[in-house]
């Protein structure tokens, strides 16, 4: 019975582990199609098993519209000037590497988990 409560305590350790990989502070750089660079720093929180949070950079701060992690992909929206860009990027020990589309353009994003 004691192995069992063990091995099902460390199971669900490394569930929320998993489950926590987006949690933090991150820097990234986006790059448009016309070749410009904006820095952001996002911040993402778990409350409740949901997550939250926000992307800041020169235009602004906004919150993440329907943020998720599914296995090692984080996926979230963001409005900025009445235009709704969605993010998609792989999360792998702390590195994050997407992509951002939005109504009229795309890119990349790129970055590294600070905290």
């Amino acid at each position: 019975m004691h192995r069992r409560m063990t091995l099902l305590l460390g199971l669900a350790a490394l569930a929320l582990a998993a489950g926590n990989a987006m949690v933090g502070t991150w820097q990234l750089i986006s790059d448009s199609p016309g070749g410009e660079q904006y820095t952001w720093t996002l911040v993402v929180k778990e409350e409740n098993g949901k997550l939250s949070g926000t992307l800041t950079g020169g235009p602004g701060q906004y919150s993440l519209l329907d943020p998720k992690m599914e296995g090692d992909t984080f996926t979230c929206k963001v409005t900025i000037d009445e235009q709704t860009y969605a993010i998609q990027a792989k999360i792998s020990d702390g590195k994050f590497d997407g992509t951002w589309k939005g109504p009229t353009s795309q890119g990349t994003i790129k970055g590294t988990k600070q905290s």
